[in-house]
């Protein structure tokens, strides 16, 4: 995942931002608004987090702007306290989630999550694609019930991938979700990691949903296995094979 964080230290002992990265997240953080107004604009995020308090309305006017800019990904707020009015101004202004005296950083982190995972369309706690399945919460994956061992940066591209399935993602961008654009190496890594992953996941008799879009980058296509009940007929007009090749009829055009 790749979250923005807002907001000023509530205290010093705040360690929110170090939790996530221990958790595989690339973080991007500040404390200006014009600022992570300008970054939600140009990065792919997976989800914004915002620390509240009660005096700070600019936050509220940012959770607009974020929304009226057509951020799509989940906004999820998180205050040490808050009151009632300030709670409802929150949720007013288009959050997605508000955490209010988490007992712990896990469960921020948790329900930053979940919200990810619900936003891509997936509603069971894993990822499942065709016989593979991504556990978010331990960072793993497994092919039925056989864990495929990934490095740290190989499952975080399958995660990557994953949640966005079905689009396109150029290299650069899956390098930005690996780094942050912090000592990025060549894009051409991307294409080892791949072929990495590839063969851990063929090897343990998992599906081949990786594909290569040649010139653009990868993408995650679930194939969905041919219903028997209502198996997928020719249609005549398009079938190659009609009665005109069987036949040996042919038509020459422009000799």
């Amino acid at each position: 995942m790749k979250l923005l964080i807002f907001g000023s230290f509530i205290e010093n002992k705040d360690i929110l931002t170090t939790f996530f990265k221990s958790k595989l997240v690339v973080v991007d953080e500040t404390s200006e608004a014009e600022e992570a107004l300008d970054l939600a604009r140009f990065y792919d995020y997976d989800a914004v987090l915002l620390r509240i308090t009660d005096t700070r309305p600019a936050e509220i006017e940012l959770i607009r702007r974020l929304r009226i800019g057509g951020l799509r990904c989940p906004i999820v707020a998180v205050a040490h306290s808050l009151g009632e009015a300030g709670r409802l101004r929150v949720l007013e202004a288009g959050v997605d989630d508000l955490i209010v005296s988490a007992t712990s950083q896990e469960e921020i982190f948790l329900r930053v999550q979940n919200q990810v995972r619900r936003s891509r369309g997936f509603q069971s706690p894993s990822l499942v694609l065709g016989n593979i399945e991504i556990n978010m919460n331990a960072k793993k994956i497994f092919v039925g019930a056989h864990e495929v061992t990934l490095t740290k940066k190989e499952y975080q591209i399958v995660e990557i991938l994953a949640l966005r399935k079905g689009c396109v993602l150029s290299k650069e961008a899956i390098l930005d979700h690996l780094y942050g654009g912090l000592d990025e190496p060549n894009p051409k890594i991307i294409d080892v990691f791949i072929c990495k992953i590839r063969k851990k996941l063929l090897a343990m008799g998992a599906d081949d949903l990786i594909e290569t879009n040649w010139g653009r980058g990868y993408m995650v296509v679930e194939k969905r296995a041919a219903d028997p009940a209502n198996p997928i007929t020719a249609n005549p007009e398009t079938d190659i094979t009609d009665s005109r090749l069987t036949t040996g009829m042919f038509l020459r055009v422009g000799t």
